[in-house]
């Protein structure tokens, strides 16, 4: 078992990856985040992941709205942005360039996300096994305090490389 920060400094192809440096975490953030073809269509975009939490911000669009009347986004949407920050807070915590893939999502709905208001996601992974890795987020609009939901994750380690 390991804690979640890990080796901090890993070889990879010949090179050492120092996982603690933050433009090297912003570079592997952002491949992360590149390389899912989602968070483009959605226009999820990265805002920081040079400290242990992931900041990511998913602007408004009308279309993810699931009550359009009453103004309230569909909630498969903030599913999916917070899919994607939990998964990028596990790969940024294991040693190397180990593929991960989501194992369990629950999500906690505190309250509704309004229209006319971007949602912002906040992930921490918090324990990291040797199969297994356990993250956390929290999605709000205008005050972290006042949350829209809480997401619970468990991700599973392949043991392979996103390389091979």
């Amino acid at each position: 078992m390991t804690d979640c920060r890990g080796p901090a400094i890993v070889s990879v192809m010949n090179e050492t990856i120092d996982k603690r440096d933050p433009a090297v975490r912003a570079e592997i953030a952002r491949r992360f985040a590149e390389a899912i073809p989602h968070n483009h269509a959605i226009g999820l975009v990265l805002e920081d992941a040079s400290t242990d939490t992931v900041r990511m911000r998913l602007g408004y669009r009308e279309v993810f709205l699931g009550d359009i009347e009453s103004g309230l986004w569909h909630t498969g949407i903030t599913f999916t942005a917070a899919d994607s920050a939990c998964g990028l807070a596990v790969f940024l915590k294991l040693p190397g360039l180990e593929a991960i893939a989501t194992l369990d999502l629950r999500m906690d709905h505190h309250r509704p996300a309004v229209a006319d208001k971007d949602l912002i996601i906040e992930a921490y992974c918090h324990h990291v096994t040797q199969r297994m890795a356990f993250v956390t987020a929290d999605l709000y609009q205008d005050a972290r305090e006042r949350c829209v939901a809480r997401a619970t994750a468990t991700f599973t380690r392949t043991g392979r490389s996103v390389l091979s």
